[in-house]
């Protein structure tokens, strides 16, 4: 009996190791999209549950939550000028950058190439700007040493809470939109969703 115990808690311990591999961006260390999306969901159905049940709000611990993604800007060329591992180097220290400023509660995740999106739990559209923003700046200010030459860069990004959407698709389109806006019109800034709609049109 203790033996088939101490195989149950093995093959636990293997499950859990292949599920955060399952779940992890091998570069970066961030969650994968799989993994951030499947976590995020969580966050959701609880905010959700909160803004349709008025009467048992109180019991509701998670009232709100905002998504950012953040787009390093110019990346290809970077990649063309300096080489992909000098690129790395970069994704990997906006990565640090971004997972040091948020807190514990609040994912990040590599969503592919140059894009990191970050969930802010409990956090609504203006304060998950701020945090945004305040992580732009760390980052305009960072710099990396790549074979005796310093590479500076900077990144777009767009918020959206999910007050405005319906389910995570609708919540990152918003947030996706909004980052292009911020991309199309200069680049280094970070665009609110709710920015974009000026009675009812885009902005």
């Amino acid at each position: 009996m203790a033996e088939e115990q101490k195989r149950i808690k093995e093959l636990e311990k293997e499950v859990a190791q292949l599920r955060e591999l399952a779940y992890k961006d091998e570069l970066t260390t961030l969650y994968n999209r799989h993994g951030f999306k499947e976590e995020s969901v969580k966050f959701i159905d609880e905010v959700k549950g909160y803004l349709e049940n008025p009467s048992r709000r109180k019991n509701f611990l998670v009232k709100s939550f905002s998504l950012v993604i953040f787009d390093i800007d110019n990346f290809k060329k970077i990649n063309d000028t300096y080489g992909h591992q000098a690129g790395d180097a970069i994704l990997k220290l906006v990565s640090k950058i971004i997972k040091e400023r948020v807190r514990e509660i609040d994912m990040v995740a590599r969503w592919g190439g140059e894009e990191i999106i970050a969930g802010l739990v409990g956090s609504e559209e203006n304060h998950a700007y701020k945090v945004a923003d305040d992580i732009r700046k760390k980052i305009e200010e960072a710099m990396v040493d790549w074979e005796g030459k310093t590479i500076k860069f900077t990144v777009s990004g767009g918020v959206a809470s999910f007050a405005e959407a319906k389910d995570f698709d609708g919540l990152f389109k918003k947030s996706d939109e909004a980052l292009y806006k911020a991309k199309q019109t200069g680049k280094n800034k970070i665009v609110k969703a709710s920015d974009l709609f000026i009675n009812g049109e885009v902005a």
